[in-house]
C-alpha cells in the first residue's frame, strides 16, 4: 500500500506531506462478498490479518485477566505500585519479541516489512490492545471520581501505572518516533512518577492529571488504526475505522478538555495558595506538549478521513464501471 511508507508515529511534517500526496489507487478492487474473505484475500504487501488477531487475541486475554485480578484483588490497596510497573513492563517488553519472532515466521509480509517500522506496527497493536483492557476500570474510576466524586488513592495510582507501560516500553523498543511523540510519552512517564507522591482525596491538580489519563485510555481505537495501515481491509472498512477514530477521539477530547478547563478555573481562583499556583503551572506546561500531540493527531485523522472518503468513492466507481459498460455492450 501506499501508506506502508508513512507508518511512522504522526508528525506535522508527514501529516503536510501526506496531504500533499495523492493517494495510490493501484490497490483498490471491488470489495470481497464476504467478511472471511476479505480477512483470507491477502495482499503481499499487507500485514496478514491472520497472524495479526493471533497476536492481539492473546494480548488482549493476557490484559483483561490482568485487569480483572488487579480489579478484584489488588486496586482497591494496592502499595507495591513499581513492582506492578516493572512486571507489567517486563510482559510487554517480552511480547515485542515473541511477537515478532512469530510473526516473521507465519507471516510472510510482516517479515517484509523494514526492520525500523516492525516494532512501531507492534507498537500499536500491543497498546491498543492493552488500552481496550483497560477500559472497563478506566470508565468504573472515571464514574466513581467525577459522579460519586470517590477519589481511591490506591486504584488510581495502580491504573496511572498500567497506562504509562505501553509509552515505556515504546520508546525502548520504537527506534523511529516522531518527536511530538517522544514528548507524549516522556510526560506520560513523568506524570506516573508523579501519580505515586499524589493524594486524590485532597482536591488538587493531580485530580485533572487522573481525568486526562482515563479520557486518553478510551482512544484505544486510534492505535488500531495507525497499525491498520498494513491490514488488507476493503475501502468501506477503512473509512467506517477512520471515521470511528476520529469520532471517539474528538469527543473524548472535548469532554476530557472541557472538565479540564473547569476544573482549572475552579482549583485557581477558589482559595488559590502559592502552592497550587505552582502546581497549576507545572501542569499546563508539561499538559500542553501532550495537547500539542493531541491536536497533532487530530488533524491527521481528518485528513486522513478524508482520504479514505476518496478512495471508498473511487472503488464503488471502479465496481460500477463493468457493469455500464456490459449494459452499452
Amino acid at each position: 500500500m501506499a501508506q506502508t511508507a508513512a507508518a511512522y508515529p504522526v508528525s506535522e511534517q508527514q501529516a503536510k506531506a501526506a496531504a500533499a500526496t495523492p493517494p495510490s489507487r493501484d490497490w483498490l478492487r471491488p470489495p470481497p462478498l464476504r467478511v472471511w474473505r476479505a480477512l483470507a484475500d491477502f495482499h503481499s504487501k499487507d500485514l496478514n490479518v491472520g497472524p495479526t488477531l493471533a497476536l492481539c487475541a492473546p494480548i488482549f486475554c493476557v490484559f483483561l485477566c490482568c485487569v480483572v485480578f488487579l480489579e478484584s484483588q489488588i486496586l482497591e490497596r494496592a502499595t507495591s505500585f513499581l513492582n506492578i510497573f516493572f512486571l507489567g513492563s517486563y510482559i510487554v517488553f517480552s511480547s515485542y519479541f515473541v511477537a515478532n519472532h512469530f510473526m516473521i515466521r507465519y507471516s510472510s509480509s510482516y517479515a517484509q516489512i523494514p526492520e525500523d517500522k516492525k516494532f512501531y506496527v507492534l507498537s500499536n497493536l500491543i497498546k491498543s490492545a492493552m488500552l481496550l483492557a483497560y477500559t472497563p476500570s478506566a470508565a468504573l474510576t472515571l464514574y466513581s471520581a467525577c459522579v460519586l466524586d470517590d477519589w481511591n488513592t490506591p486504584r488510581i495510582r495502580a491504573l496511572g501505572v498500567l497506562y504509562a507501560i505501553p509509552d515505556a516500553v515504546s520508546m525502548l523498543l520504537v527506534t523511529r518516533m516522531a518527536w511530538s511523540t517522544k514528548v507524549h510519552h516522556i510526560c506520560v512517564v513523568i506524570f506516573m512518577v508523579v501519580n505515586l507522591f499524589v493524594s486524590y482525596e485532597e482536591d488538587t491538580i493531580g485530580r485533572a492529571l487522573v481525568v486526562y489519563a482515563i479520557f486518553s485510555t478510551f482512544a484505544y481505537l486510534v492505535n488500531l488504526l495507525l497499525a491498520s495501515r498494513f491490514m488488507p481491509i476493503s475501502p468501506s472498512m477503512s473509512l467506517t475505522l477512520s471515521a470511528l477514530a476520529l469520532g471517539i477521539y474528538t469527543s473524548c477530547l472535548g469532554l476530557n478538555w472541557f472538565w479540564q478547563l473547569r476544573f482549572l478555573y475552579h482549583l485557581a481562583f477558589t482559595g488559590p495558595s502559592a502552592i497550587h499556583i505552582a502546581f497549576i503551572t507545572i501542569y499546563l506546561t508539561l499538559i500542553s506538549q501532550v495537547v500539542r500531540d493531541d491536536i497533532v493527531l487530530v488533524g491527521w485523522l481528518y485528513k486522513n478521513v478524508n482520504k479514505r472518503a476518496a478512495e471508498f468513492m473511487d472503488s464503488r466507481r471502479e465496481t460500477a464501471s463493468p457493469k455500464v459498460h456490459r449494459k452499452s455492450l
